[in-house]
């Protein structure tokens, strides 16, 4: 008679650093063998995180256009890599005509510049938080950061206002819409959004997955 068995690992999951070598099937620690999906898995392990940048009823006044100069940004550092889930902009007024929101990835840390901690975060969405991310989260770089490197857009989304007038507005940028997306550190993802006139307030929501780059790389 067969014996099969797993390794039962929610929180501290055992990982290779190569291929080509084996490992137990992964289970839950009732004994059931499952195909969890990637990012449920990650979820129990507390490696979601999420930023805000805004908070409750106070809302953040995004920047004129500048290179270096985004209004949102999470830093990679090396040895970690994420896997971008969603993007949530959401703007309580939005006044000024031609405004765009800009979802952006560099291959390198584009660093502070003159900028503030992010609001709130980076926090995982498990509760007791057993993971600390590596990463950082800043917001409203009113100086420059460092230039990107082999910057890109992943995501681009345009409208207009009539002048003088106002908006309710938001947009959600899930991880397909952003090409799947797997940035290895040192690397950054980033958010621009600007108006050509007055421009617009709200909030923006970033929230990822953080692996050991050593699982993929």
């Amino acid at each position: 008679m067969s014996d099969t068995r797993l390794l039962a690992a929610v929180s501290s999951v055992p990982r290779l650093t190569g291929d080509g070598n084996n490992i137990r099937h992964r289970g839950l620690r009732d004994g059931s063998a499952i195909m969890a999906d990637l990012f449920d898995a990650l979820g129990m392990e507390g490696r979601i995180f999420v930023a805000n940048m805004g908070t409750v009823t106070t809302p953040i006044t995004f920047l004129v256009t500048a290179a270096n100069r985004p209004d949102a940004w999470i830093r990679v550092p090396s040895n970690t890599a994420i896997l971008p889930i969603l993007v949530n902009v959401s703007l309580e007024a939005a006044a000024g005509t031609d405004t765009e929101i800009d979802v952006r990835a560099a291959n390198n840390d584009i660093g502070n510049g003159t900028s503030s901690a992010a609001d709130i975060g980076p926090l995982s969405t498990r509760n007791d938080g057993p993971v600390t991310s590596a990463c950082t989260a800043r917001q409203l770089a009113t100086g420059d950061t460092t230039a990107e490197t082999t910057p890109r857009s992943l995501y681009r989304y345009e409208f207009s206002v009539a002048e003088g007038t106002s908006s309710d507005f938001h947009v959600d940028v899930p991880r397909s819409l952003m090409g799947y997306p797997c940035l290895v550190g040192p690397a950054t993802w980033e958010v621009f959004i600007a108006a050509t006139s007055t421009q617009a307030v709200g909030y923006v929501v970033m929230t990822w997955a953080e692996i050991p780059s050593s699982m993929i790389v």
